[in-house]
């Protein structure tokens, strides 16, 4: 018994180091190394690069001066005080260094459109005033219709300096070619007119008679036509105007003075006839006799100077009686 015992407790043992032997090691956990965590090297801030936009905001300024002079401040002043909202917008970005020419581009079309319009609204006014729009009737409402087309876009949200310029632009032409086309009637007919008033000076010899106001009204007349050579009929009708009055006048005061010195020649010649009858009956009741008698004159004596008049003919200024008044050439 004590035998069997034995040998159990042997054959335990045996089994119990086998299963221990068996059993494999852990493995060693792998040492954690700590991370490297890469700081970055700070750098200054980058600046970007500033526009200069002091040319831009010079044209601008320009165009927006030229507008006011120009009178829009009063005929368009919602409009512009738009525009100029928007340049000051523009102005406080330019300070910053930003690029804001294109936007200067647009705002400096935008007082250009304004300008023009302002200038169409004028001539249109002058046209009206003068009777003119038949010179060129298809100008004109052309004109009319670019002004009403301008209106309606200033309405527009999407309105654009190009599509204002555009329509000021076309409405300012047309009215200029009709004051243009106006003007050159004005001053055919003036120019006739100031032909006429010269011709009755010189049919009283005013040149010889009031030289210095008749040399005005010819070098006025010659202006004229030198205006109109150098295609300014409003200019030259204004000086075709100014000689027609200014011959006028010259004809007006010498006929005056001729007709005044007809009048005392008339007076005079009655005294003379009058002393004469006198005289002779005088003489026959009372004859003077000898000579040098105190008051009377020798039979020879010189009692005026002589006459020392220049020849009225050539004193006449020589101008075309027309011109061609498509080129201002004489014919």
């Amino acid at each position: 018994m004590k035998k069997l015992v034995y040998g159990l407790l042997v054959a335990a043992s045996v089994n119990l180091l086998f299963s221990c032997g068996s059993k494999p090691k852990p493995e060693p956990k792998p040492i954690e190394e700590p991370e490297v965590v890469e700081v970055p090297e700070e750098k200054p801030p980058v600046e970007l690069p500033k526009t200069d936009n002091s040319e831009a905001l010079s044209k601008t300024e320009n165009a927006r001066q030229a507008a006011i002079d120009a009178g829009a401040k009063e005929t368009s002043p919602v409009q512009f005080a738009a525009v100029d909202k928007l340049y000051e917008a523009l102005q406080a970005q330019a300070k910053t260094g930003a690029d804001v020419s294109k936007g200067l581009e647009d705002v400096e079309k935008r007082y250009n459109a304004l300008e023009k319009y302002a200038q169409a609204v004028a001539a249109k006014k002058r046209i009206d005033e003068l009777g003119l729009a038949s010179a060129d009737q298809a100008k004109y409402d052309a004109g009319c219709a670019a002004l009403s087309d301008l209106e309606g876009l200033f309405k527009e949200a999407n309105l654009t300096g190009d599509s204002m310029l555009a329509k000021a632009d076309t409405a300012k032409k047309s009215f200029d070619a009709v004051l243009f086309t106006g003007f050159k009637n004005l001053a055919k007919d003036e120019r006739t007119e100031a032909f006429k008033a010269k011709r009755d000076a010189d049919s009283i010899k005013a040149g010889v008679a009031s030289k210095e106001a008749y040399d005005k009204a010819v070098e006025e007349f010659r202006a004229g036509d030198s205006s109109y050579a150098m295609q300014n009929p409003e200019s030259a009708y204004a000086h075709y105007k100014t000689s027609k009055g200014q011959f006028t006048e010259v004809y007006t005061t010498v006929l005056a003075r001729r007709e005044a010195a007809s009048k005392a020649m008339e007076e005079a010649r009655a005294r003379v006839a009058e002393s004469q009858s006198y005289a002779e009956k005088a003489d026959v009741e009372t004859p003077l006799t000898g000579e040098n008698i105190k008051g009377i004159e020798a039979e020879d004596a010189k009692l005026l100077e002589d006459d020392n008049y220049a020849d009225p003919e050539s004193q006449q200024a020589d101008i075309p009686e027309s011109i061609d008044m498509n080129t201002g050439d004489e014919k």
